[in-house]
């Protein structure tokens, strides 16, 4: 693993530092010229690394991507654009470089750091900065690329695109990922996956035009089916349903939740409730539905990802939902009719739709949150 010459016996600096003193290294900022010409002439593109210098985890880190984006450089430099690496990137840093201060004319920016619930970002002095932080009416037009490696920040992807003047494709992770996730993102030639070498490769190497906002109203996605949900005779039917999975339950306003307990110890909890059919020749039927989060979508998620495993025989299906930072919502869900559907058939169901959402978060994030 490449670690950069001035770590060696580095001891953890503070994390604040006295007003008036810079809180990052200058010496960390490197700027790669161009080796050849192309589309990227008299552009940039910024590698950003907010990773706080205090502590011992965050710089193995940054140490790991680091060692992945040297194919990326190489790329963009022989398209002719100039590539900034600063392993120290501020708040300042940020705002800079979104704007073109200094005469850069940024086109892409990849920033990592940790990220916050809120959407936030934090820097290497320990800043923060949010969309709420950038001025729209400033930020350069030339930018059509802005990629968030932070925990939960992609699921805040259109109050940033907003905050980034609507130029850019705004991709990121929209919850907590594992290291190994944010560098597999990074490694070359990954075929399963949308990585770095993908987005570069797609909008700036070519001038296709950039995707509309996905949270703009010509995207406009169906609520969450549990939003409308009701729990009516389910009252009867669940404590069966849960002793067959080995599941506990609790009773919420218009669903209840069932945590299901998977294989290798894991668990994923299914959103279970009443419905009532509207689909022809179902009309007025009353439903069981469940539903299971597997998390916010991004650019970053393949199609093919999310459906691989719908083919099979089985249970359940994937849909996507309107989430409530904008951001569109994966889940499973299966739907039967209550009346008619045995207590095996319902924990079948049940079982199905929790599965399927934990492989697929697990295969996305690489965690177990739900």
């Amino acid at each position: 693993m490449y670690v950069p010459a001035e770590w060696a016996g580095r001891k953890p600096g503070p994390k604040h530092w006295t007003e008036g003193a810079r809180g990052d290294d200058p010496a960390a900022r490197e700027v790669h010229a161009p080796t050849g010409s192309g589309i990227g002439d008299g552009k940039a593109f910024l590698f950003l690394f907010g990773y706080k210098t205090a502590g011992t985890q965050d710089p193995g880190m940054m140490a790991a991507e680091l060692d992945e984006i040297g194919d990326d450089v190489a790329v963009l430099r022989a398209a002719g654009y100039t590539v900034i690496v600063d392993r120290q990137a501020t708040r300042e840093d940020l705002l800079d470089a979104v704007t073109g201060a200094g005469g850069l004319v940024p086109a892409g920016i990849y920033w990592s750091s940790h990220g916050g619930p809120d959407g936030s970002l934090e820097c290497c002095d320990g800043t923060i900065v949010s969309p709420a932080d950038l001025d729209a009416a400033a930020v350069s037009a030339a930018l059509r690329l802005v990629i968030f490696g932070a925990c939960y920040v992609g699921a805040y992807a259109p109050a940033w695109r907003t905050a980034l003047g609507g130029y850019p494709l705004v991709a990121g992770w929209g919850r907590p990922v594992t290291l190994q996730r944010a560098v597999d993102f990074l490694e070359e030639g990954r075929d399963a996956d949308v990585g770095l070498d993908d987005l570069i490769q797609r909008w700036l190497l070519t001038d296709a035009p950039i995707p509309p906002d996905p949270a703009g109203p010509e995207s406009a996605l169906p609520p969450a089916a549990v939003a409308s949900g009701r729990i009516g005779r389910l009252r009867q039917r669940i404590p069966a349903v849960a002793e067959r999975l080995g599941a506990e339950w609790t009773e919420h306003d218009g669903h209840l939740d069932v945590t299901v307990p998977l294989p290798g110890g894991r668990t994923h909890v299914v959103q279970v409730f009443l419905t009532d059919g509207t689909d022809p020749f179902a009309e007025g039927v009353t439903l069981c539905g469940m539903e299971a989060e597997v998390g916010p979508t991004s650019p970053l998620i393949t199609p093919e990802r999310l459906l691989a495993a719908s083919g099979r025989p089985g249970y359940g299906r994937v849909a996507l939902v309107a989430g409530p930072t904008g951001v569109p919502v994966v889940v499973t869900q299966s739907f039967t009719p209550l009346t008619g559907t045995s207590t095996q058939q319902l924990a079948a169901h049940c079982y199905r739709v929790a599965l399927h959402a934990d492989a697929l978060e697990f295969r996305v994030f690489g965690t177990d949150d739900a």
